[in-house]
């Protein structure tokens, strides 16, 4: 039997799977891989503004950066146990996607420190990630200078308004084993972007090809 390929999921701060799922359609994601959604375990009061457009809610945070630094670090923490509960009982994956501050959990969990020191597992539970926007980069609590040793691809918009937080993501990943892009809109992954962004596509299709088992160019699926 043929083992499916999986990509576990993150969405941003203030949203939740669907908005992820409109992503991962406008990545074409799904045309190369399972994708496995993962919802925050804190409730949000709100959304990020705009997306009360593409879904009903309920919405959610990994930790609510409108609190005290204290309250962060505990929603943090929880976090980071609630993603390891779920890594365990449904990992490994073969990739994992994040958007803003998704991107930050990711880049905490995906260091030693974390997945082998924290939560005591055998291994990485994913083999590259895709980090999209990068956001929330204050509540990674690796020290500068550690370095996240898996491949990994940034997508930075250049009319982001945090594109500084995308940086400083990027910084914690090893460089010969880092991607970036930037598109042409702001903090942002939209359905059509597939379509308006075919440099993105060819590197992530590339990247994608030098990482999982398939043979089968994601370009294909966007002709």
């Amino acid at each position: 039997m043929v083992k499916k390929t999986r990509i576990l999921c993150l969405h941003g701060g203030a949203s939740n799977n669907d908005i992820t799922a409109f992503q991962t359609m406008g990545l074409k994601l799904g045309s190369r891989m399972e994708c496995i959604y993962l919802n925050a375990p804190h409730l949000s009061r709100c959304c990020y503004p705009g997306l009360d457009r593409l879904s009903d809610g309920p919405w959610y945070i990994w930790s609510d950066i409108s609190k005290g630094l204290e309250h962060q670090e505990d929603q943090w923490d929880e976090s980071l146990e609630h993603l390891a509960k779920y890594c365990k009982e449904n990992g490994p994956f073969d990739g994992v996607y994040g958007f803003s501050q998704g991107t930050a959990i990711i880049t905490d969990f995906s260091h030693p420190n974390i997945w082998k020191d924290k939560f005591k597992m055998k291994s990485c539970p994913w083999k590259f990630a895709i980090l999209a926007c990068g956001g929330a980069s204050h509540q990674v609590t690796l020290k500068r200078g550690m370095t996240v040793k898996i491949p990994s691809f940034h997508i930075w918009g250049k009319k982001d308004r945090i594109l500084n937080d995308s940086k400083t993501i990027a910084e914690y990943w090893d460089p010969p084993m880092r991607v970036t892009h930037s598109h042409g809109r702001g903090h942002e992954i939209d359905v059509q972007m597939c379509y308006r962004e075919g440099e993105m596509m060819k590197k992530l299709s590339k990247f994608l090809d030098d990482h999982l088992d398939s043979n089968k160019g994601l370009i294909e699926s966007v002709r």
